[in-house]
């Protein structure tokens, strides 16, 4: 036993004067912080997880934004690349509407440079229109075309399946009784 005790005595001195050799002999600022530092563990580095979680959702809300934003092309007319009804009624929601750190347009980039130019044009003469006065919402490029189509499309799909639908129509019920109980239910045509 004493033996035992004698050799914990030697391992903890050892351990001792290596954590002491750790610390600086004069004041040992840095064992301070150290200490201070994982004592308070969790809490320095909280707002920094937070910050990493949050910059992801609001990264997230400006992709939204912009590809709401987007003035695709089938909101310009394909023949003069001005501006059709649907993309003026989008260009003065986005100017009037949105909020306003939100009140950028965003013109889909073609392939063309020069039908492009035409489009922002096109886009930069609505806006003014509308905002005869101040400063004018800003109109940026961008590659990232919004999903949807056009409202033309949509009508056609929508007359088309309203079309489809039969009339309706009640059945006739076989008179195989007086009505109470042991059928189905069931009406047959």
């Amino acid at each position: 036993m004493r033996r035992l005790f004698v050799v914990v005595t030697v391992i903890a001195s050892a351990c001792g004067s290596v954590a002491m050799a750790q610390c600086p002999p004069t004041g040992g600022s840095s064992c301070k912080y150290d200490y201070y530092r994982n004592k308070m563990w969790p809490a320095p580095f909280t707002a920094a997880d937070t910050n990493s979680v949050v910059a992801i959702f609001e990264q997230q809300r400006t992709n939204g934004w912009r590809l709401h934003n987007t003035l695709s092309s089938s909101m310009f007319d394909s023949t003069t690349n001005c501006l059709t009804e649907a993309g003026r009624a989008h260009v003065k929601w986005i100017v009037t509407q949105a909020p306003q750190n939100r009140r950028v347009v965003f013109v889909l980039q073609d392939a063309n440079q020069q039908l492009t130019a035409t489009r922002v044009e096109s886009t930069q003469l609505a806006i003014s229109e509308l905002v005869p006065v101040g400063p004018l919402p800003q109109i940026y490029l961008t590659d990232r075309e919004p999903f949807g189509s056009s409202g033309v499309y949509q009508t056609a799909i929508h007359r088309a399946m309203a079309n489809s639908v039969p009339s309706p129509r009640l059945t006739s019920s076989s008179g195989s009784g007086s009505g109470t109980g042991g059928g189905s239910g069931a009406a047959t045509p």
